[in-house]
């Protein structure tokens, strides 16, 4: 009896289901359209990857690479991939591209990057899950970022660590790299002793003037002067002469020998924020110091110092060293011969002692040459580092 009863209930429930409109927003779609089979997973997962790859070959393929650019790319890549599919290999890519595309010191397109990150996916549930670090590439692609952060000199908010909590959790590694780097960068933000403005300009010439300055900065009585080649007669080249010398160097150059050669040597190179600057110094020969050896302990001799004449010996000036008196040294344009030769006639009108004194050029050649990829064998290189095997 109460079998039968069962059955008809059932039959009833099934009847009843039968019946029923289709849900809101199917229509007259049939069942087995609404089932995802494994062949349209196929299909979207091939037409995620074929998104993917476009948003990384258009970091290269880009014409005007700036700011707006590189956050079009980011939101493209977040409104066609809304599974984020590749998100890692995504971030990896976009960090290589930051200093090319001149954004690598802008904590609000750190954010956006972080952004990429799928929200609430990544946090532990469990004491295993954190302890064996769980997700370790989305966690070690995270602290990446933060390393980057830190080698350029941003310093993250409080908004990136929320961020980071909604994304990995209090115990994931990213929030403690994060907690690091706001207790030691704030300290040592300020204590940088020749501070570059930022943005860091590009005009060689004002970077010039830092270099020279940070150079010259031991001797606080160092004058620096802007010369410009096409003041000076004869001159072959239009450009700009930043020169550094201090009273203590004219007299220094005033004391020189005539008979013994000073020399121009370099260029030598010195870095002002990322940028390298080269620059040239003249320099005479090393002068000899008379080191007289005194035993403070030996009372065998004592004499009263208060009538004995003595000549009174200075201490060498910071600009005596043991491999020679630097007397000046300058940053030019075109660091050329001819911008050198200028420059030498520019000191001259302050120290005529140099139309005495014979001046060798001492110049090593420079070879620069940028090295790089072209852009097919670089998009190649790229897709193959990030390929699974």
């Amino acid at each position: 009896m109460l079998t039968r009863i069962a059955r008809g209930v059932l039959a009833s429930n099934v009847t009843a289901l039968l019946k029923k409109p289709p849900p809101h927003g199917l229509g007259s779609t049939s069942p087995s359209a609404a089932i995802h089979t494994s062949e349209h997973r196929r299909v979207n997962k091939n037409r995620t990857s074929e998104s993917t790859a476009l948003v990384l070959h258009s970091f290269e393929n880009v014409e005007n690479k700036g700011k707006e650019t590189f956050l079009d790319i980011l939101r493209q890549y977040k409104n066609n991939n809304i599974i984020r599919r590749g998100h890692v290999e995504f971030i990896k890519v976009a960090l290589k591209y930051m200093d090319e595309f001149e954004v690598n010191r802008d904590l609000a397109v750190y954010k956006a990057i972080l952004d990429v990150l799928p929200k609430s996916k990544f946090i532990p549930t469990n004491y295993f899950q954190t302890v064996f670090m769980h997700y370790p590439m989305q966690q070690r692609v995270a602290v990446e970022l933060l390393c980057k952060m830190e080698d350029n000199c941003v310093i993250p908010d409080a908004e990136m660590q929320l961020m980071l909590l909604n994304i990995f959790g209090v115990q994931g590694l990213p929030l403690k790299k994060f907690w690091r780097m706001m207790y030691w960068m704030p300290k040592f933000a300020n204590l940088h002793p020749w501070p570059c403005p930022k943005p860091i300009p590009k005009d060689p010439e004002v970077l010039a003037k830092l270099a020279i300055d940070k150079l010259s900065s031991e001797d606080v009585t160092t004058v620096i002067t802007v010369y410009k080649t096409k003041d000076v007669e004869d001159a072959t080249e239009d450009t700009w002469i930043v020169s550094s010398i201090s009273g203590a160097q004219q007299q220094l150059l005033q004391s020189q020998p005539t008979d013994k050669p000073i020399y121009v040597e370099g260029p030598y190179s010195v870095w002002v924020a990322n940028q390298c600057i080269d620059y040239f110094v003249l320099r005479g020969d090393a002068r000899k110091r008379e080191e007289v050896y005194q035993d403070l302990d030996d009372v065998s001799d004592i004499r009263i110092p208060f009538w004995d004449k003595r000549e009174v010996i200075p201490n060498p000036t910071v600009h005596e060293q043991d491999d020679g008196t630097y007397f000046a040294m300058c940053a030019t344009g075109t660091s050329s011969k001819d911008s050198l030769l200028s420059w030498i006639r520019c000191l001259q009108k302050q120290n005529p002692i140099l139309d005495i004194i014979p001046v060798v050029f001492k110049i090593s050649s420079s070879t620069r040459n940028q090295l790089y990829l072209e852009n097919s064998m670089r998009e190649q290189e790229i897709m193959r580092s990030y390929e699974y095997p």
